[in-house]
C-alpha cells in the first residue's frame, strides 16, 4: 500500500496556494467547501480493504482524485462517484494527466452508491454521512 502511495503525486492533487504542504500529514482545502484526507487516513482506509489486486471497487466521495490514484494501484478497477462537478472534472483531469487507466469518475449522489458498475469488491466512502446507505450492501459482490 505504501508502495502505491508514492506512485501517486500527491501535489497534483491539491491547488497551488497549498502544494508546499501536499506532504503534510493533514487534510488540505481544495475548494467548494472539501478537503482532501490527510495521507495517514488514506493509507488507513486503503489497508483495511485487503486488496488484491484483482477488485472492483467503488469510492464514494471523489473530491480531488488522490485516493482513486491511490486505489488504482492496488485494484483492477476503481470508479469514483463525486457529487461537485467542479471537482469530479479536477479528478479526472488529473487522473488522465497521470496516465492512469483503471479509474472511472463518475458525477453524481454517491449515497446511492452505482449500481451500474456493481457488484463491487469493496467499497470506501471518503465522504460523511449520517448512516451506511442500503444500497451499498446490496451492490457488494457475493464473498
Amino acid at each position: 500500500m505504501l508502495a502505491a502511495m508514492t506512485r501517486v503525486p500527491r501535489q497534483e492533487f491539491v491547488p497551488n496556494d497549498v502544494r508546499d504542504e501536499a506532504y503534510r500529514d493533514g487534510p488540505l482545502p481544495i475548494g467548494y467547501g472539501q478537503t482532501i484526507s490527510q495521507p495517514y487516513t488514506v493509507a488507513m482506509m486503503c489497508e483495511a480493504l485487503l486488496l488484491t489486486g484483482n477488485e472492483n471497487v467503488l469510492e464514494v466521495g471523489t473530491g480531488s482524485g488522490y485516493a482513486a490514484c491511490v486505489l488504482s494501484y492496488l485494484a483492477r478497477q476503481v470508479h469514483t462517484i463525486e457529487r461537485i462537478p467542479d471537482l469530479a472534472r479536477f479528478a479526472e483531469a488529473r487522473i488522465q494527466k497521470l496516465g492512469i487507466k483503471n479509474v472511472r469518475v463518475h458525477i453524481g449522489d454517491g449515497s446511492r452508491g452505482l449500481p451500474e458498475a456493481a457488484p463491487f469488491d469493496a467499497i470506501v466512502v471518503t465522504a460523511g454521512g449520517p448512516s451506511l446507505p442500503p444500497d451499498f450492501v446490496h451492490q457488494l459482490a457475493e464473498a
